[in-house]
């Protein structure tokens, strides 16, 4: 089993979520092999998976620059406040001309270990029929070691074994 197009979709918006409150006030996740445990759901039951990245500083900063640089060109609203350690980001934003609002609230040390929820409705009103989607995502990430063995920083591993570059 290959890694599906839902994992790197999902491990692309979650660390995109992550990273953006980062720049105000989390963390930078720290450097070393992590295991992601993903749920998402779009309506038609939950889908989970499973993945291990190895995560160095350079892949961090190039993360956080590019989460920045893509709120700051497709949001009109984008606040993050931290309250009790927890990290809410609100959004709305505009992705292939449809209207995403969403909501991501994160916690944990981001050393150790995290999680992060995101509840999203994406909506289309230039077709004919006007298409709306909510999604919820949850995902928890585990520090594993500092070695991370066959992996090289911005790759990750499926249960199955096989390989992608997240980065």
């Amino acid at each position: 089993m290959r890694l599906s197009s839902f994992a790197v979709s999902f491990l692309a918006i979650a660390v995109s979520a992550a990273t953006a409150a980062a720049e105000d006030t989390l963390p930078a996740r720290r450097a070393g092999l992590w295991e992601l445990k993903t749920v998402m759901d779009e309506g038609n039951g939950p889908r989970e998976q499973a993945l291990k990245i190895c995560i160095d500083a350079s892949m961090e900063a190039n993360t956080l620059a590019a989460s920045a640089a893509d709120h700051k060109a497709n949001c009109t609203k984008y606040e993050v406040k931290t309250t009790d350690g927890v990290t809410t980001a609100d959004g709305e934003c505009k992705y292939n001309g449809r209207d995403v609002i969403s909501r991501t609230e994160m916690s944990g040390d981001f050393k150790q270990a995290f999680n992060i929820k995101i509840s999203s409705t994406t909506s289309d009103a230039t077709k004919q029929q006007s298409i709306v989607i909510k999604r919820t995502i949850s995902q928890t990430g585990n520090y594993l070691s500092e070695s991370c063995g066959d992996l090289k920083a911005g790759e990750a591993m499926g249960t199955d074994g096989s390989k992608i570059a997240v980065q």
